[in-house]
C-alpha cells in the first residue's frame, strides 16, 4: 500500500488525453491513470474525466481518495490572475471553468492548484529533466496544439498578463495575420490540428496519403503513432506535414533566440515524442538556417526527458510547492 501520508496527485489535461499520476515526496509516480478527453464535452463531462482519471491512478497506487493531500493540475489553454478559473481552451470545449469547486466533492478540504499544460511540464525539465541547471530556458510543446513555457533561474515566467509563453499564437504566416483564424500562427501550421488541415487541403485536390481517413474524419484527431508509422512507410503527404511543422517551429525558435538568446529550447509533446530525433533535427536545422547569429554559441535544441511524465511530475511539484514557483513582471 501507498503512504497516504506524501501523496500529491498531478493532471496534465491535453486535447486528447487526460493523464492523472499518484506522486510521492521523493517525485516517483506510484501510478498511473488515463482516459480520452471529452472533446465536445462541457465543464461537468471534463470533471468526470478528471476523478475517473485520478482513481485509476489512486487504485494502480494502492491508495485511496482520502491519502491524498494536494491536487496539481496542468491545463490546455490561458488561466485567470488568482489560478482557479480555466478561461477558455482552443482544442477543448470548455470556458470559464471553475475547477477547484468542481473538484471539491471528490477532493473535499485539500488544496487544488493551477497552471497552463506546457508550463507544469516545462516546470518539472527544469526541476528534474532536460532544463536543470539552465538559467533561462524556453520550452515548446506540439501536441493537438502548441503551447510554450518561458523558465527563469527555475521558475516559471507569467509576465504582466500572468499567462507569458503562448508560443504556439505566434504568426509564422503574416500574410494570414489577423484574418480571424489560426491558419498563419504556429500552431495552425506545426501541430497535429494544422497538419491535419494541411492535409486536408492538399486531399482535396487529388493528393493521397494513408491517412486520409483520420484527417477527414469530423472532429478526427491525428495521433503520433501513426504519423511515425506513416513516415516510416515514406507517405509523401505527411512527410511534407511535419517538414512543414518542423520548419515553423524552427523559424520561430529562431526567432526566440535571435531576440532573448536563452540556455536552450526544450521539445516536447506527442509529435516531438512520437516521431522522435528525425523531427527534432529538422527542427534544428531550420533554426539554424534563421537564427541571427551563432558565431559565438549555437542554438541548443533538445527533447523533453521526462516524456509522458513530465506534465504529471510538473503538477505534482506544483500541488506541494505552489506560488513559490512562479515569477511576475509588470504592476
Amino acid at each position: 500500500m501507498a503512504d497516504g501520508k506524501s501523496l500529491v496527485l498531478g493532471f496534465d489535461v491535453g486535447g486528447t488525453k487526460i493523464l492523472a499520476g499518484v506522486i510521492d515526496e521523493k517525485w516517483q509516480v506510484r501510478g498511473r491513470g488515463k482516459v480520452k478527453s471529452p472533446f465536445r464535452g462541457g465543464p461537468a463531462e471534463m470533471t468526470e474525466a478528471l476523478i475517473a482519471a485520478a482513481d485509476i491512478a489512486l487504485v494502480e497506487a494502492g491508495a485511496a481518495r482520502k491519502d491524498v493531500t494536494a491536487l496539481g493540475l496542468g491545463l490546455p489553454g490561458p488561466l485567470d490572475e488568482e489560478r482557479t478559473t480555466l478561461l477558455r481552451a482552443m482544442n477543448l470545449g470548455v470556458e470559464r471553468w471553475e475547477v477547484p469547486p468542481a473538484l471539491e466533492p471528490a477532493f473535499p478540504g485539500i488544496p487544488k492548484r493551477l497552471e497552463n499544460d506546457v508550463r507544469v511540464a516545462a516546470l518539472a525539465e527544469a526541476r528534474l529533466g532536460a532544463a536543470k541547471g539552465a538559467r533561462l530556458a524556453v520550452a515548446i510543446w506540439i501536441g493537438t496544439g502548441i503551447g510554450g513555457a518561458v523558465l527563469l533561474d527555475g521558475k516559471l515566467w507569467l509576465g504582466r498578463n500572468f499567462n507569458a509563453g503562448e508560443i504556439g499564437q505566434c504568426f509564422v504566416d503574416l500574410k494570414k495575420a489577423g484574418d480571424g483564424t489560426m491558419d498563419g500562427t504556429l500552431e495552425g501550421i506545426g501541430a497535429k490540428t494544422g497538419m491535419a488541415a494541411f492535409m486536408r487541403r492538399r486531399i482535396e485536390k487529388g493528393e493521397r496519403t494513408s491517412m486520409a481517413r483520420s484527417v477527414l474524419e469530423k472532429d478526427g484527431r491525428l495521433k503520433g503513432s501513426d504519423l511515425r508509422k506513416a513516415l516510416a512507410a515514406g507517405d509523401a503527404l505527411v512527410e511534407q506535414a511535419v517538414a512543414r511543422s518542423a520548419r515553423a517551429v524552427g523559424i520561430t525558435i529562431a526567432t526566440f533566440w535571435n531576440v532573448f538568446s536563452p540556455d536552450l529550447f526544450v521539445l516536447g509533446g506527442g509529435v516531438a515524442e512520437d516521431i522522435g530525433e528525425g523531427y527534432v533535427e529538422q527542427v534544428r536545422v531550420a533554426a539554424s538556417r534563421y537564427a541571427f547569429f551563432t558565431d559565438i554559441a549555437d542554438v541548443k535544441i533538445v527533447r523533453s526527458a521526462l516524456g509522458d511524465d513530465a506534465g504529471i511530475l510538473g503538477a505534482a511539484i506544483l500541488a506541494r510547492e505552489g506560488h513559490d514557483l512562479r515569477k511576475r513582471g509588470g504592476n
